[in-house]
């Protein structure tokens, strides 16, 4: 007999099956919530629990080396280009 035919069937299925969650999922996870955030796509009563769930991602992120701590050196551009002025204000040239 295998060693496979001596294992319970349960054993053999989950072994088969098993979900698997890993850093790389979760950094795309984080990287969605970026994205439809910056999209507005986020309603303003949905804000408080998906920062909370951005927050305890990317905590864990950085605590496992997936990611950098992000600083103002290394952060993501939020720069969306030159939007032109609005009515009323003076240019700086």
């Amino acid at each position: 007999m295998s060693e496979e035919e001596n294992m319970p069937a349960e054993t053999a299925e989950s072994a088969e099956a098993a979900p698997a969650l890993g850093v790389n999922d979760l950094k795309l996870m984080a990287n969605i919530i970026e994205v439809v955030s910056n999209r507005g796509a986020i309603k303003a009563n949905e804000m408080a629990a998906v920062g909370s769930l951005y927050n305890n991602l990317m905590n864990f992120l950085v605590a496992n080396g997936a990611v950098e701590v992000y600083t103002a050196r290394n952060a993501p551009s939020t720069d969306d280009g030159d939007m032109g002025e609005l009515p009323g204000e003076e240019s700086d040239d």
